[in-house]
């Protein structure tokens, strides 16, 4: 009996595990075909082919169907063949990420002449289609002028923006915010050829919200295709963030190739600063404003057969040199290498077997360089990053199924670029001396599968996996560990930083089923998805502070697993309608609940070492600017303090608490839209989207409620563009604050957000020497505070939530979400949802080898949200930083536009080809202002209303590339 309930749990777990996608994959395709004969009647027994990057045979089933899942993203060429019929050929079938495309082939009875069809077959109008995906092929990749960055392409997706403008490539070393349709960032997910491989480290700043970021920085030659998910009912999708998905280039039975030199720089760029924004920029501005030093980019990748029609390789190698200046002139210098190799085979008719390898380095002498931070502050970067993978597919008649494993090894080490000497900020916001040193590693291990089952007019999909991350994390403050911020020199307020260490655990469980009934023109889909999700913390060991002992002693963390568990179990629905006979009109509507993405890192909470700091008053007597310890002036007493209990430094367990019944946000996604083919090769689709978020995660002072504070005064002055201003100051007394300023993580009573959006987008594929893509989006996502006094603890309005006061934010009801963007190259942006984005790109062939390409992007500016920091409250946690507008999009940044033109020449020899591209990017050489400091205490040439970011001028890239 155990035997035999041993091979029966076996068989459930295999055939769990051996679950290939079908159209559910998110990193390869399907072609579904119909066979029927001149009266329609559907023909059984066919001989069904396809073939291209990958060639598979079939024999149609009773209803005259043949489903080839698991598709090579590519073009293939369909036949049919079936003795006293004449053979059928569909040529041009394209496979796309996540889509399926439908072949509906007709017979012809005896001698009649060989069908050929030679039509591209889009797969935009689509039945079985149940999530909102926007496709970036390789021939946009390649064809359309871009800044050959990932991130850079995400804001050519409906509703996705970002936090900052690539021109030329000139922020491809670096990694863009997003957001897209009132996700969090923590829910934004990237896979790799089908592997989960999403970021759940922690960030510079705050534990854990390094989640939703991707561990590698990618070569976008080797990519086939770029798959980009923003919302839809597919169950396989883990979250309402933004899915990014990478598909990684293959060999195949015919010998192919590339290579490709692209360079640039300084002496093919223009000038994009104004007399009266140089004069006003002063030494801030000594570069000439953000600049392009150099550039070149170089590569290439070869693939093909070792055995043909059994056994397949291909492998890259390229390097990125990006060399920047900022805006005063500082240098910021990467370098990006990427080698990949990836080899199939066939085992057997039914069986292939394939794996990868991914790496990629970054190396970055510079980071963050810009007005505030010069270059003696900045950072060296380096880390490598590995991706390893196996997989296995299985199909026969209605099964087909896909097993997977994979490890990826990622971290970074960021390093100062001047010896430790002690950090200080002056009075007008300029950093000096070196910064801290960080670094961190993280590990991930998957196993997972997923497949289809087809029977009638069901399709059953299902699938599971198991994941595992590790985030080791520590930072070493310079020097004495003395950070100094003048406040009317010499005085200062020193900021005492005891070092940090963490090490936390995620694991990750998730499954999924959902049956698709294809009933004619109209296709239902239901399913289910469950995850469970859990952070444990690990042991960690920081030292005292020399000379501050008795304040930030040494401190270790002991192991407490699973510190936040989320079980959820959430529903898809989906419908769709074909309104012809013909199939090219399609309505669609869907309905998804989303559980979000837990961080790997966010154990960390509970950690008796959290990310600490004393403040103190000092006078700078020395000249230095620094602080020494004979200059703190500690019988004055703490000024404030954050990440420890300074009654009891030595405590060995945390400040901070978990509530007892904390649960993943909750997203409910409402969809409707209409698809439309208008021609061969070309679909319109669009949509709009309602999304209510609900529980989501705060951390307010425990045992504190918004009755606790009390009104201290109020905050008056007058601004430029601002004009007066006079907000009310509220702080909570010393007897109400708990100990060590401990917060309580929790979800978020009386309060949630709401997104609704339309996008409408448009793809021409390519075909009659032509490709194009449009995409028109707008977007308003706000929040609502139900309860007022349970959902806002401090109502003191802050421009967004910050380190110290992550309770804090503008707390407007019906208000924007605002989310605060600093560091990664970028100065500081307040990202609000735009109400207007725009793009469109288009490549043509034109007649003796002339190619032309274009390509259009523009958005809303970014919010101006002006304030005042290290306001005095009298509120015992320390000072403050105050929004001093009522709203904060009342100010704008001027909106942005970009206008990228490619002109080049195309020469054949065979089956080869070489091309000379000359690429002009921001064509107008417009200098639109991307930041500002919005901080009204601030002086000089950072201070209050000075630009401190602009957007790169008018550069020309020349590239020449060999394929075969």
């Amino acid at each position: 009996m155990l035997r035999r309930f041993s091979g029966f749990l076996f068989a459930i777990v295999a055939a769990l595990a051996f679950a290939s996608p079908a159209r559910a994959q998110v990193f390869t395709g399907r072609i579904d075909v119909s066979v029927s004969d001149d009266s329609g009647a559907r023909l059984p027994g066919v001989a069904v082919e396809v073939d291209g990057p990958e060639t598979h045979t079939q024999i149609s089933d009773a209803t005259g169907q043949a489903h080839f899942v698991n598709l090579a993203v590519g073009t293939y060429t369909v036949k049919l063949t079936l003795a006293g019929f004449a053979p059928y050929t569909s040529k041009t079938v394209l496979v796309e990420t996540g889509s399926s495309t439908e072949v509906d082939g007709r017979l012809k009875v005896g001698s009649a002449a060989e069908t050929v069809d030679v039509v591209a077959v889009t797969p935009i109008v689509d039945l079985r289609r149940d999530a909102i995906t926007t496709n970036i092929t390789v021939d946009e990749i390649q064809n359309v002028p871009n800044a050959r960055d990932p991130w850079a392409l995400l804001p050519t997706v409906p509703s996705v923006y970002v936090d900052r403008v690539n021109v030329g490539g000139s922020e491809m070393a670096r990694q863009a915010n997003y957001n897209a349709k009132g996700a969090q960032s923590t829910d934004n997910a990237w896979t790799l050829d089908g592997v989960p491989i999403t970021d759940a480290g922690d960030t510079l700043v705050r534990p854990a919200l390094a989640a939703g970021a991707s561990p590698f920085y990618y070569d976008v030659d080797t990519l086939q295709e770029m798959a980009v998910r923003t919302g839809g009912a597919d169950g396989q999708s883990p979250t309402a963030g933004v899915q990014v998905n990478m598909v990684l280039r293959q060999g195949e039975n015919f010998p192919h190739g590339s290579a490709r030199y692209y360079f640039g720089g300084d002496r093919f760029q223009g000038d994009n600063l104004t007399p009266a924004l140089a004069l006003s920029l002063g030494t801030a501005g000594a570069g000439g404003g953000n600049r392009t030093d150099s550039f070149h980019d170089f590569g290439f990748d070869l693939g093909g057969p070792l055995l043909k029609d059994r056994v397949w390789i291909w492998g890259a190698i390229g390097r990125v040199h990006s060399d920047l200046l900022a805006l005063d002139g500082s240098p910021d210098d990467s370098e990006l290498g990427t080698r990949a190799i990836k080899a199939e085979a066939l085992w057997h008719p039914s069986v292939r077997v394939n794996g990868a390898y991914y790496y990629n380095e970054k190396l970055e002498d510079g980071r963050d360089a810009g007005p505030a931070r010069p270059r003696e502050t900045t950072w060296q970067q380096s880390g490598p990053s590995r991706y390893i993978k196996g997989e296995g597919n299985f199909a026969k008649r209605s099964l087909f199924a896909s097993i997977r494993g994979a490890f990826v090894d990622a971290g970074f080490v960021l390093l100062p670029t001047v010896p430790f000497r002690d950090y200080y900020i002056d009075d007008g916001g300029v950093a000096h001396n070196s910064y801290f040193q960080h670094q961190t590693h993280r590990p991930q291990h998957y196993f997972g599968g997923d497949g289809s089952y087809f029977h009638g007019v069901h399709e059953v999909r299902f699938g599971g996996g198991w994941r595992s991350t590790t985030a080791d994390t520590q930072r070493e403050w310079p020097a004495s560990q003395l950070v100094a911020s003048w406040a009317g020199y010499p005085n200062m307020l020193v900021q005492v930083a005891r070092d940090y260490d963490s090490f936390t655990i995620g694991h990750y469980i998730d499954a999924f089923a959902t049956d698709t009934v294809s009933l004619d023109r109209l296709t239902l889909t239901g399913g289910v998805r469950f995850d469970r999700q859990t952070s444990s913390l690990g042991p960690a060991v920081v030292n005292a502070v020399p000379g501050f002992a008795t304040v930030l002693p040494a401190m270790a963390s002991t192991p407490i697993d699973n510190v936040f568990t989320w079980t959820n179990v959430t529903p898809r629905l989906s419908a769709a309608f074909a309104v012809d006979e013909s199939r090219k009109t399609v309505v669609r509507g869907s309905y998804a609940m989303f559980a979000s993405q837990l961080p790997g890192a966010l154990a960390a909470f509970v950690s008796p070492i959290q990310y600490s700091y004393a403040y103190y008053n000092a006078v700078d007597r020395n000249g230095d600017g620094a602080a020494q310890q004979s200059e703190v002036l500690v019988n004055q007493g703490l000024q404030g303090y954050s990440g420890f209990d300074p009654a009891n430094p030595s405590r060995p367990t945390s400040i901070n608490q978990v509530g007892t019944s904390v649960k993943a946000p909750i997203t409910n996604e409402f969809a409707v839209g209409i698809d439309r083919e208008l021609a061969a090769a070309i679909g319109v689709s669009a949509t709009f989207t309602y999304r209510r978020i609900e529980d989501l995660l705060w951390t307010p002072l425990i045992g504190v409620t918004q009755a606790n504070y009390v009104r201290t005064g109020t905050l008056t002055g007058t601004a430029a563009e601002v004009g007066s201003y006079s907000v009310p100051l509220y702080a909570l007394p010393a007897s109400a604050v708990p100990p060590g300023g401990g917060m309580m993580m929790t979800n978020r009573p009386g309060y949630h957000q709401k997104f609704m959006g339309f996008e409408i987008a448009a793809t021409k594929r390519l075909s009659q020497r032509w490709n194009g893509r449009v995409a028109v989006s707008s977007n308003d996502w706000r929040e609502y505070f139900d309860d007022p006094q349970a959902a806002i603890l401090d109502p003191t309005p802050a421009p967004a939530s910050s380190t110290s006061r992550p309770f804090a934010g503008p707390q407007v009801n019906g208000g924007p979400v605002v989310r605060q963007i600093a560091g990664t190259g970028t100065s500081a942006v307040y990202m609000v949802a735009p109400s207007y984005q725009f793009a469109a790109n288009a490549a043509y062939a034109a007649r003796w080898g002339i190619d032309v390409a274009a390509s259009v992007t523009a958005r809303q500016g970014y919010a101006e949200p002006f304030f005042q920091s290290d306001v005095a409250t009298g509120d015992p946690l320390g000072p403050k930083t105050v929004m001093i507008v009522q709203h904060a999009d009342d100010f704008r940044l001027p909106s942005v536009t970009t206008i990228d033109l490619r002109v080049g020449k195309t020469f054949k020899f065979g089956f080869a080809k070489a091309a000379a591209d000359f690429d002009i990017f921001n064509l107008l050489n417009s200098g639109t202002v991307l930041s500002r400091q919005y901080d009204v205490r601030l002086t000089g040439l950072t201070g209050f209303g000075q630009t401190l970011e602009i957007m790169n001028p008018r550069i020309a890239r020349i590239g020449v590339r060999f394929t075969f």
